[in-house]
């Protein structure tokens, strides 16, 4: 996966691009195998059994899907979902303790286009801290505003699949998935300097966020200018700006 491009979200690839990133994760252990305590061949073989059950188990319906699924390990798409996700946490983190950045992003980015494809499948996020996590480091390699209008949609996604659970046991945390995520998703709505992406993102920020809505659009003001962002961009931000900066909300 060549940095700074959007992961496809089809299960072929992301089995290709396991299997590619395995091959230097399990190269570098080899060579350096008092690093972990435990090699990667266990995880990877895991991971891929799990992507291949779920390459032959696809059907045309979410519900065939979910059926399929469950007549072949037991278990729903919710719990595949995280089962390989916490997968290729555990396999990052091993290439991060290896010092392996690029096999780390490509992981990374790995959970977000797994997430989105079994999201199409009806599956729910129940854990989504990890695949979070990957779209900021996305979005800090993206210049371009068509990928990054491409990443805002995978981040809808992400936004309408997170459980209703996850999002309410979140609590007030700072650092809770859901806040991080809308307001990540809002900078980078902003950043492809498409309108209609940033008010779908500015409104769903100021419903679910209203306490962050303030200092996000002061901030955002901040870099209209510094950063020469077309006209209609920062006419837009100035409307929530001025509508905002007191806490008022938008009519």
């Amino acid at each position: 996966m060549i940095r700074g491009m959007l992961p496809p979200v089809d299960i072929h690839h992301i089995s290709h691009e396991l299997a590619r990133l395995g091959e230097h994760l399990q190269r570098a252990y080899d060579e350096r195998p008092d690093v972990l305590d435990s090699g990667p061949r266990f995880l990877l073989d895991g991971l891929g059994d799990l992507l291949d059950t779920l390459s032959d188990t696809v059907a045309s319906t979410p519900a065939e899907s979910a059926r399929a699924l469950h007549a072949a390990t037991g278990s729903t798409p919710d719990a595949l979902l995280a089962h390989g996700l916490d997968l290729l946490t555990q396999l990052a983190d091993q290439a991060e303790r290896l010092n392996l950045p690029r096999t780390t992003s490509g992981l990374e980015r790995l959970s977000l286009a797994l997430a989105c494809w079994m999201l199409r499948l009806g599956a729910e996020l129940d854990h989504p801290e990890f695949v979070v996590n990957a779209t900021a480091g996305l979005a800090n390699t993206l210049h371009a505003t068509e990928d990054l209008a491409g990443l805002y949609a995978l981040m809808t996604e992400l936004v309408e699949g997170m459980s209703p659970a996850c999002i309410q046991e979140s609590g007030n945390l700072p650092s809770r998935p859901w806040r991080v995520l809308l307001l990540n998703r809002a900078i980078v709505a902003t950043r492809s300097q498409r309108p209609a992406l940033m008010v779908a993102a500015f409104d769903s920020l100021v419903e679910h966020l209203p306490e962050d809505a303030p200092d996000f659009f002061r901030e955002g003001m901040g870099q209209m200018e510094a950063l020469r962002y077309p006209a209609p961009v920062r006419e837009l931000m100035q409307r929530y700006y001025d509508r905002w900066r007191t806490g008022q909300r938008l009519h």
